[in-house]
């Protein structure tokens, strides 16, 4: 695809509030795209390498709320109250656990559900 339709595409899903995976080779302008849109849709843009992330980074850290409940403090790079792009780059390079506490705690658990439900 060609930069212009990457960023087409990218507009029409950030709005559907949708997660996104680019894959390209490296130098090809996958970030330049995405920092391009953020500022066009002028929304916040946390640029995360996921390679650097351990798992535990995506869940924040346990504390005693005013119930007596535990809660979690979330990680200050997470976009708040669900604005803003979060762009995970060199996802298909971090470490397996990663992945899945990407996918898991962040995708699945925040995307709008489908009209059927989840399973």
């Amino acid at each position: 695809m060609k930069a212009s339709a990457v960023s087409e595409a990218l507009r029409v899903l950030v709005a559907a509030r949708r997660p996104v995976f680019i894959w390209g080779g490296p130098g090809i302008g996958k970030s330049s795209v995405v920092k391009q849109l953020a500022v066009a849709l002028n929304v916040p843009l946390q640029d995360v390498r996921a390679l650097l992330l351990d798992p535990v980074d995506l869940r924040g850290l346990p504390f005693l709320g005013s119930d007596g409940r535990s809660k979690w403090a979330t990680p200050e790079f997470l976009p708040q109250n669900g604005s803003g792009i979060l762009f995970l780059d060199e996802l298909n390079a971090a470490p397996a656990m990663v992945q899945a506490s990407v996918l898991s705690q962040l995708i699945l658990d925040n995307s709008p559900s489908p009209p059927w439900g989840r399973g």
